[in-house]
């Protein structure tokens, strides 16, 4: 069986999720800045995934970890703010935000000065963080909560204190218990397909076997039967495949002594050949005998049937053999 792609499990966001806006804020320790059009515009242009990819994470994690998604893209939306496309997001996580389970958003950047910036001298997106009810520090961004703007959600800037992070720390501990519980599914899921299929095959070589020895059982019927003289060798293959084709057939009832017997149809088959009258008819004969030495002219249809298979008993040929080995036929 082949192994699955790890990658097809993952689904992504709704697209332009709003994560920012031009204007003044405060950030978390309570310095002032003020965002020009001009500075969204170039975090869009900067940021390039393939140098650094901001990750998308449940509160503000240190190290920007664990990462259940990443920012793809950033675009300025129609109404002027930042906007983020996601990709390769955890398909438990993007239920959880369908659930309505993070309402606030938390855009983190990197200071135009700082060591780690990928374009210095501007600004940088490090992470979004999905929050709780944590009030908003940044209003005016659409709220994902909201019917009219199912496509956005409402990032903020808010102080992360202890509350949220003991609320973050929660909903990570219920992210990890449902992968683990997905993972757990799919591995049993998929031991189940594996054994049905393994049960498939052996049902299938059964009943492969049990084929050939009913075709070996009804081939040997068949030849007893043309010993016997009820069958010819010409009828044998028309015979065999007859039988084969009534295994599965529906039982067969007729009357016989006054009751009502049921058997299967290939029994009944087998017991209307059996019941045939011998293939060779007899009618006057002269002299003959073969090894017997007996003359059958005169003898009646039963005393030759009983010498012929005698004879058939005793050199081990065919009972149509026998008689003509016992009988000589006259006009």
């Amino acid at each position: 069986m082949a192994s699955k792609d790890p990658s097809a499990t993952l689904t992504s966001l709704p697209s332009q999720i709003e994560i920012f806006r031009a204007g003044r804020h405060i950030d978390d320790a309570g310095n002032v800045h003020n965002f020009s059009e001009a500075d969204v515009a170039g975090i869009v242009a900067g940021y390039d995934p393939s140098v650094r990819e901001a990750p998308l994470t449940i509160g503000h994690p240190a190290g920007d970890l664990p990462a259940y998604g990443w920012v793809k893209g950033l675009v300025v939306n129609a109404d002027g703010k930042l906007a983020m496309d996601t990709h390769q997001v955890q398909p438990q996580f993007a239920e959880m935000v369908d659930r309505k389970m993070f309402k606030k958003r938390s855009s983190a950047f990197y200071r135009p000065t700082h060591p780690n910036n990928p374009t210095p001298g501007k600004w940088y997106l490090r992470h979004v963080a999905f929050l709780g009810a944590q009030p908003p520090a940044i209003a005016g961004l659409a709220d994902f909560a909201e019917a009219d703007s199912a496509d956005t959600v409402n990032f903020s800037e808010p102080l992360f204190n202890q509350e949220q992070l003991r609320m973050s720390k929660e909903l990570q501990d219920q992210l990890v218990a449902s992968q683990a519980q997905a993972a757990a599914a799919d591995a049993a899921r998929t031991k189940a397909e594996s054994e049905a299929a393994d049960a498939r095959a052996q049902l299938a070589q059964f009943a492969e076997a049990a084929k050939r020895d009913r075709i070996a059982g009804f081939t040997n019927f068949c030849e007893q039967q043309i010993k016997a003289g009820t069958l010819l060798p010409k009828e044998k293959e028309a015979a065999v495949a007859l039988m084969s084709s009534l295994h599965d057939a529906k039982e067969v009832s007729f009357s016989e002594g006054g009751a009502t017997k049921t058997v299967s149809a290939v029994d009944f088959v087998k017991d209307l050949i059996q019941r045939a009258k011998p293939t060779v008819q007899f009618g006057e004969h002269a002299a003959g005998g073969g090894d017997t030495g007996m003359a059958t002219k005169d003898m009646s249809d039963a005393d030759v049937d009983k010498l012929a298979k005698a004879h058939a008993a005793k050199h081990n040929v065919s009972y149509a053999e026998a008689v003509g080995a016992v009988t000589a036929f006259t006009s």
